[in-house]
């Protein structure tokens, strides 16, 4: 039977002698600059998302904002011309005569078309604030990757 070879110190292993080669200047300058870029790309990306994150966080707020400022003048809008309706309609109960009754009912509706002309422009103007407000850091961000990139 064979015995075993007692082990010895010297022998190397092979992870050990390729630990020990040597690496020329060239591969090691090329190796390293690898790195560097790498790690630069890597800030780059990191720098971009990050602006990204902020700015997709801060066109949402905005957004949430102004369809809130929306939603509270639709439901204001609604409130006064129920209660101008309403207060018509009391109106119309009082009339005495039926030509009393359309020249209230005609005062009325020309007072209606004023107002809801006025109500569509106002709404008008909060929806081009909002969509002005929430496109204005897309628009800047976008000029300014442009700008990043000439």
């Amino acid at each position: 039977m064979a015995q075993p070879k007692p082990k010895s110190d010297s022998i190397e292993t092979p992870f050990e002698t390729v630990a020990k080669l040597e690496v020329p200047a060239a591969v090691r300058d090329f190796a390293e600059k690898g790195v560097a870029q790498a790690k630069d790309a890597y800030a780059k990306f990191k720098l971009a998302a990050d602006e990204t994150s902020d700015l997709i966080e801060g066109t949402y707020s905005t957004a949430s904002k102004g369809v809130t400022a929306l939603g509270q003048k639709a439901l204001e809008t609604a409130r006064t011309n129920t209660n101008a309706s309403f207060d018509h309609a009391l109106s119309l109960l009082g009339v005495k005569t039926l030509s009393d009754a359309i020249e209230l009912n005609t005062a009325f509706l020309r007072k209606q078309a004023e107002t809801a002309t006025q109500q569509v422009k106002e709404f008008g103007e909060l929806a081009q604030k909002l969509s002005t407000e929430a496109a204005g850091p897309i628009k800047a961000q976008f000029e300014k990757a442009l700008k990043f990139q000439a």
